[in-house]
């Protein structure tokens, strides 16, 4: 068989691609990274186009699926594929609007310490896994995240489900908001199969709701302060914040289902220090520690906020800000401007416009900018979005007493790097 993998830069699909070729596969694959776009890398030896969400009428790769459609060739999305990689394995499917990823390497490094050789797919790359987005395991063993966006969790079948929580995001996919996304969910619990399990965060009532309105008779364990036995972890994580300290309770769920010692899950949990750009450390600058992290919601931004207050208790916060995609800005304007409490100093980028899944919306970083300083009752937010002009800026003014966090659309921690070069 042949593959093309439309959008294969994609964090999403580089792992996918990676795995088909380990089967024996021939791929091929096109990016706007990598040549862009054309018909012309749609040949008739190919048996299967896969697509990202992301590709659809409008965003340059469309013209491939055209064009693939055009030779009768099979076109199927990304999380079509993992599905029926996935159909005949042990799936553990890590779900939840955050906390994913963290929450799928931990489960995945725990797995491969007890011997049990899983696949692990994750949304990010990750150092214990040779700086790659996938582990590629011999066992049945498969782990992958589970990505409400544009329903895409619906093509898979997880044998054990792991909820982390459900909360208002990609609204683009779930015009109905939140009652449409718990019900979307809910579809997900119900694939479970009566002998499965679904390991929910009690502390979640979206996810608590999703779960009572369940019809697969599923075990359910549930974790978070409010649970009866996954309360509080009895060791330290060398990752800070509550919210990471649930994910590795969720791991801890896990591990007792699968009757995996609690010693070799606290060992793994304890060394853990996070996937990239999960509170990921770059360098220091003049004594101020320079931060990046992928939170791009405003319950992530909170949760990372929270973090670094916890980890710098006595360093003043410089968080810089790049927010994507029109179509979250906007209905959620109001929750970003009191996401960034506990920062002394927020520097917003532009919007960025998402090619292929959004459209300009009247909203902009200025709106959010004025919407933070309103709610911290100061002015703590600028808009600045030169990325020279911001490293001039910060290369100014941090020193030992401060801490900086970049946080949001990949490109972001690209201001700490000039920084770093500053040195």
């Amino acid at each position: 068989m042949k593959y093309h993998f439309i959008g294969d830069q994609g964090i999403s699909m580089r792992g996918l691609k990676k795995y088909v070729e380990s089967l024996g596969n021939k791929v091929s694959g096109s990016d706007l990274k990598s040549g862009g776009h054309s018909r012309t890398n749609i040949t008739s030896d190919i048996d299967v186009v896969v697509r990202t969400s992301a590709v659809n009428p409008g965003s340059e790769g469309w013209q491939e699926v055209e064009e693939a459609k055009k030779l009768n060739i099979e076109v199927i999305k990304r999380s079509q594929l993992l599905g029926q990689i996935s159909k005949d394995k042990k799936l553990i499917a890590v779900s939840g609007t955050h906390g994913k990823t963290t929450t799928t390497t931990m489960i995945g490094l725990i797995l491969v310490e007890a011997g049990l050789d899983p696949t692990v797919l994750v949304g990010e790359r990750v150092k214990e896994f040779d700086n790659e987005v996938i582990r590629i395991g011999k066992s049945d063993w498969f782990v992958a995240e589970a990505c409400e966006y544009d329903h895409s969790f619906l093509d898979l079948n997880p044998n054990i489900l792991i909820i982390t929580n459900i909360d208002e995001e990609h609204l683009d996919t779930f015009p109905k908001g939140l009652p449409q996304i718990k019900d979307t969910f809910r579809q997900l619990i119900d694939r479970v199969p009566d002998q499965g399990a679904i390991i929910v965060c009690a502390d979640n009532e979206n996810a608590m709701d999703a779960v009572a309105k369940k019809s697969t008779k599923a075990r359910v364990i549930y974790y978070g302060e409010k649970s009866d036995n996954y309360q509080k972890l009895n060791f330290n994580l060398n990752i800070p914040g509550h919210h990471n300290r649930l994910n590795a309770l969720a791991a801890m769920a896990l591990s007792d289902y699968l009757k995996i010692d609690k010693t070799c899950s606290q060992k793994v949990l304890q060394k853990y220090t996070g996937a990239k750009r999960r509170f990921e450390l770059l360098g220091n600058y003049h004594g101020a520690d320079l931060i990046d992290d992928y939170g791009h919601h405003p319950t992530e931004i909170m949760a990372t906020i929270d973090a670094l207050k916890e980890k710098y208790p006595g360093k003043k916060k410089l968080v810089i800000f790049w927010p994507h995609q029109y179509k979250r800005i906007k209905p959620l304007l109001k929750q970003f401007g009191s996401a960034f409490h506990g920062a002394d100093e927020i520097i917003l980028k532009e919007i960025f416009f998402v090619p292929g899944r959004d459209e300009v919306l009247a909203v902009s970083s200025a709106d959010m900018a004025n919407l933070i300083n309103k709610t911290e009752k100061k002015e703590v937010a600028s808009v600045i979005d030169d990325d020279q002009q911001i490293v001039n800026y910060l290369s100014k003014k941090i020193d030992s007493n401060w801490v900086v966090l970049t946080i949001g659309i990949p490109p972001v921690y690209k201001i700490i790097e000039k920084i770093l070069k500053n040195k």
